[in-house]
């Protein structure tokens, strides 16, 4: 099983390969590229750890969400 950070820079290697391929390639600095890898990699991670919060049943109807900051901002 590959480690984190195989997979890390595996993910890292094909995002600078379709960015050297895109029309916008001569256009980004290196630190541009990696701000922007680094940008959908929490995203990802974001979206894991959300997906797994629904799984485990950490999450709130939205409606009782909605009431809740309806009063809150009603009683400030």
């Amino acid at each position: 099983m590959p480690t984190p950070q195989i997979n890390t820079l595996a993910s890292f290697y094909q995002f600078i390969g379709q960015q050297l391929a895109s029309e916008r390639a001569a256009q980004m600095s290196p630190e541009l590229a990696v701000a922007i890898w680094r940008e959908r990699e929490e995203t990802r991670t974001a979206i894991r750890e959300g997906l797994a919060d629904v799984e485990a049943g950490r999450t709130f109807p939205a409606d009782d969400v909605m009431r809740e900051l309806r009063t809150d901002l009603h009683d400030a």
